[in-house]
Order: structure tokens, then C-alpha cells, then sequence
């Protein structure tokens, strides 16, 4: 796992050398980004087939593909979506190497983690820190399909914020043509009607939560025999009390970040900000906690959660930055640790469900 430790190095030394260019809190300075963006480029273009639990099974897709004579016998080789079918196709027109393949798809995913950091976080150096914590760019990389729709999703934020629904939609709707769970994210449009900001907005959030918990586990348990395609995961691992238990510990770290986050000043956040951003981004804070809590009943919600963690990472940063600078600072110091911590536990003790390290090059697997 040195190469965990030595992207977060490298990361920390970035922000550091950034820190002449922060101005009460805000740091639009681009060197960590490049830094992680360039970083996790190679590193999931450059992967062995080894790296990943799913990469095996998107070789074997790709490589199908790209011995298909036509595109309706590209659509039979995978029960994949197709729009992520018809990119593996256009794609495999120009390149059979899967490595290449993964290039284009970690720029595209990777590329709209940055810009969306960019515009909408007061400090890149922070965001990007605890977006490396919250395992982002880890879960990007290895769930590529879902990176592709989480990019999307990203690119649709203008949208979202500026009310423009068909543009939203038809954006949300290319998404599912790369992972059907993106569907999830068309309610996500009327987010900016939740109060997170104010006390009352948090417990009627939080009753809701509450009910949806404690009842879905039993819906879905009992209506499993007609879910086709995510019956057969309430006898699978997703059941299993180990992933039950990272569910917990990740609600808590995330309840925890933003308990110190609040203390910068949550409110004033949002007060300060004439555009609205900040009142949206904080309704993620809370919508992402609260899909978190909900997929106790169903682990595979877990997976929805993916979309909501930069939008999460991106409001708790924010709400530092706008801190005074004892409070900025302690916050920092408090958070990012904490992330970092968190993910280095889950890849140390649960490496088999990320088959992330050893990390292995094709270069090497050539040998």
C-alpha cells in the first residue's frame, strides 16, 4: 500500500506549496489538482487487469467488442448499458488496446472531478484532500461504468443550480446509459427545496430518514423475489455484517466531518453566498448522510451514495474556508486526517473488496 501513502504525500506537499496563494480560505490555485488528476489518470489507465474486481470483466467486454463486426453484435456481447456498449464500439474502431480505452474514460471521469472542484470549491487544496479521503478517486477508477454516469452528473450541476430541468434530465438520462442507477438522481432536481441550513431542515430530513430505514430493509426482503436484478444481492456479500459495519463507520465518519465543519459557521455559509450554491451544496451534505443511513436496510444504495460524496466533500469544505482562520485550520487538520484514516482502514483490513493493492502496472503484468 506505499502507493496510498505516497499519493497522499504527494497530495499534502501540493497543498502545502499552495498555501501562498490562499486568501481567507480560498485557494482557486490548480497544482493539487493537476497533481491528483494527472495522478489518478495514470494510475487507472495503467492498471493490470488484476487491478480491480470488475476490470477482468470489462477487458473481456471490451475486447469482444472490439471483435464485433457491427453494432447490434456489440449489444449482445454484454448485458452492459448502451451507451457505456456503443463507447467501447466507437472506441474500439480506433484502438483494440484496452489500456487505451482506459485513458479516454479516465480523462472523461477524472476530468469533470476536476472541473467541478474548480468551480465550485473556495479551496481546490481542501477538496481535494478530502475527496482523496472519501475514497473518490479510488471509486472512480474502479467502478468505471458508474465514473462515467458520476461525470455526467457532475456536468449536469449547472443545471441543477441554474433551474434548467430538460437540461438536467436529458443529462441524468444519458447518464443511465452508462449505470441504470444515475435514474436515482432525477428527484435530486427538486434538492434545492431542503432547508440544510437551519435546524428544522435537518430533523424533518432526519424523521424521514429515520422512517425510510427502518422500512426498506423489510420492503425489499419481502418483495425480493420480483427484483431481477438486485434480488440476488440481499443473499450476497452486500448482506454480509462486515459491509454492514463499513456502512456504519463511513456515516460516522461523515456525520463527524460535518459536525466540524458546522462549527466554522454553517449558516453564515450560506447567508454569505448571494449565488445559492451553498444552500445546494449543504442539502448534499444531508442528502448524502441520510442515503448512507438508508442503505443499512439495503447495502446496494451504497452505491447511489457515489454520486452525492463530491458534492458533499465540496459543501463541508466550503464551509471551513469561510471560518475564521483558528477555526479554518483546526477543521483542516481535524478532517483530513480523519478521511485519510478512514479509507487506509478499510483498504488494509477489506483489501479482497477493492482488489486495489498490490497495485500492478500493465507494464509489469507484460513481463
Amino acid at each position: 500500500m506505499w502507493l496510498h501513502f505516497a499519493l497522499f504525500a504527494c497530495l499534502l506537499l501540493a497543498a502545502g506549496l499552495s498555501l501562498g496563494t490562499q486568501t481567507d480560505g480560498v485557494d482557486k490555485g490548480t497544482l493539487s489538482l493537476l497533481v491528483a488528476t494527472g495522478a489518478f489518470i495514470a494510475m487507472s489507465s495503467m492498471r493490470a487487469v488484476t487491478v480491480g474486481s470488475d476490470t477482468p470483466e470489462y477487458r473481456r467486454v471490451f475486447v469482444s467488442i472490439a471483435g464485433a463486426d457491427s453494432l447490434s453484435e456489440a449489444y449482445s456481447v454484454s448485458r452492459f448499458e448502451h451507451g457505456y456498449v456503443l463507447l467501447n464500439y466507437m472506441i474500439s474502431r480506433a484502438t483494440d488496446d484496452f489500456n487505451v480505452f482506459l485513458l479516454a474514460l479516465s480523462v472523461l471521469s477524472f476530468g469533470s472531478i476536476a472541473v467541478f472542484i474548480h468551480r465550485y470549491a473556495y479551496s481546490n487544496s481542501v477538496a481535494v484532500l478530502l475527496a482523496f479521503g472519501m475514497s473518490i478517486y479510488y471509486d472512480v477508477m474502479l467502478a468505471l461504468r458508474q465514473g462515467l454516469a458520476v461525470a455526467l452528473f457532475l456536468f449536469s450541476f449547472p443545471a441543477l443550480l441554474d433551474r434548467r430541468p430538460v437540461r438536467y434530465v436529458l443529462l441524468i438520462l444519458l447518464a443511465t446509459q452508462f449505470h441504470s442507477s444515475a435514474l436515482i438522481l432525477l428527484p435530486v432536481y427538486f434538492i434545492t427545496s431542503i432547508n440544510a441550513h437551519t435546524f428544522a431542515g435537518w430533523l424533518k430530513a432526519g424523521a424521514v430518514v429515520l422512517f425510510a430505514a427502518v422500512t426498506l430493509g423489510v420492503v425489499l426482503t419481502r418483495v425480493s423475489y420480483v427484483l431481477t436484478y438486485y434480488g440476488h444481492y440481499l443473499s450476497s456479500a452486500y448482506a454480509e455484517g462486515g459491509i454492514r459495519s463499513a456502512t456504519v463507520l463511513g456515516i460516522c465518519v461523515r456525520i463527524v466531518v460535518a459536525v466540524i465543519a458546522a462549527g466554522c459557521g454553517w449558516t453564515a455559509a450560506v447567508a454569505d453566498d448571494a449565488s445559492g450554491r451553498m444552500r445546494v451544496l449543504l442539502a448534499f451534505v444531508l442528502l448524502d448522510i441520510g442515503v448512507m443511513t438508508v442503505s443499512l436496510g439495503f447495502n446496494m444504495l451504497d452505491r447511489i451514495e457515489m454520486y452525492l460524496t463530491l458534492p458533499f466533500v465540496v459543501g463541508v469544505a466550503n464551509v471551513m474556508s469561510r471560518g475564521d482562520t483558528p477555526r479554518r485550520i483546526g477543521a483542516e487538520v481535524l478532517t483530513v486526517p480523519l478521511c485519510f484514516v478512514h479509507k487506509t482502514v478499510s483498504l488494509a483490513l477489506r483489501p479482497e473488496w477493492f482488489h486495489l493493492f498490490p497495485y500492478v502496472s500493465f507494464l509489469q503484468e507484460r513481463r
